[in-house]
């Protein structure tokens, strides 16, 4: 009888353990499907596998294009005039060129993505932070390709470019009907601050991605290798001769309206084929300067369109 009752307290013992090994895999399993392992710029991320609180400098309108709630971005991105009151509707100024700590805390960040180095360490300490170089960022299609992934949201950004090319489809459509073939029209993009020129790639904002990526704009020799390098340089006027193209488009704030008429008395810039042409778009600076993401760059291209064809004879 000894022998009995101790051989099913065994086999209750065993049943029991059993119970509790599978219990704690199922646990493991579960901790598993929330977090992820995200190989970054600064390393091996544990992260969630489906982030709900994201603060993200410099490309919320990336994040909030898959469909990303963002609870904070810096002072530059915030006012992006792109993004719908539903996408920044948990959106605050965190600051810059740092995120203001106490306000960060605040918001209850489960991820947190930087391109900001210096401030990994300090950032990492209030929720799990992504380091991401912004140099393999600059193209429209590869930066959401890069958060989707991150996001764990692919779906999502099949479906949004999907949307961006039947939009991009349409105005070029409208460009067509009036004779402008994109892939055969080179670009320049220029911009006035001040007593400065400057002179930009396709991945520094200003409508780049959406004249390139969007509609198919061909760009000019001199603004390729501003894409291929630091993405934009300070010009003098005599050097615009190297930025002739098609199509010109230049950008500056009101203030700056001056010195766009002082440019327009320069026999460089009179020399130019876009100028002689009646080419010339110009372009509201607060409207295109910073904002470069999938979203503005999806609702700029009838902004942009509307201006060539304004300015086309």
């Amino acid at each position: 009888m000894k022998k009995i009752i101790l051989a099913a307290v065994a086999a209750l013992a065993v049943v029991t353990l059993a119970a509790c090994s599978h219990s704690s895999t199922s646990s493991d399993k579960s901790v598993k499907k929330d977090t992820v392992t995200f190989h970054a710029l600064n390393g091996a991320v544990k992260i969630p596998a489906h982030p709900k609180r994201i603060a993200v400098q410099n490309y919320p309108d990336e994040v909030a294009s898959l469909g990303g709630n963002v609870v904070g971005t810096d002072s530059w991105a915030f006012p992006n005039p792109y993004l719908s009151a539903k996408q920044k509707k948990n959106m605050i100024d965190l600051g810059a060129p740092q995120f203001n700590l106490e306000k960060l805390i605040a918001q209850k960040p489960d991820l947190i993505i930087t391109v900001d180095k210096a401030q990994v360490a300090d950032y990492k300490k209030i929720a799990p932070t992504v380091l991401v170089n912004y140099q393999e960022l600059s193209n429209m299609k590869t930066s959401l390709n890069y958060f989707a992934k991150l996001l764990n949201r692919k779906a999502d950004e099949k479906k949004f470019l999907t949307n961006f090319q039947k939009a991009a489809d349409k105005e070029k459509k409208k460009l067509s009907a009036a004779g402008i073939n994109p892939a055969k029209s080179t670009i320049s993009l220029l911009e006035l601050q001040g007593d400065k020129i400057y002179a930009y790639g396709d991945n520094f904002a200003r409508g780049g991605q959406m004249l390139t990526t969007g509609l198919g704009f061909k760009e000019s020799e001199k603004m390729t290798e501003l894409s291929k390098g630091t993405g934009y340089a300070e010009v003098n006027a005599e050097s615009l001769k190297n930025f002739d193209a098609n199509y010109i488009f230049v950008d500056f704030k009101s203030v700056d309206k001056a010195q766009y008429q002082a440019l327009q008395n320069n026999p460089v810039w009179q020399s130019l084929k876009a100028v002689k042409n009646g080419h010339v778009v110009t372009m509201d600076y607060n409207k295109v300067y910073f904002f470069a993401g999938p979203t503005a760059t999806q609702k700029e291209l009838p902004l942009y369109t509307n201006a060539i064809l304004k300015v086309t004879k």
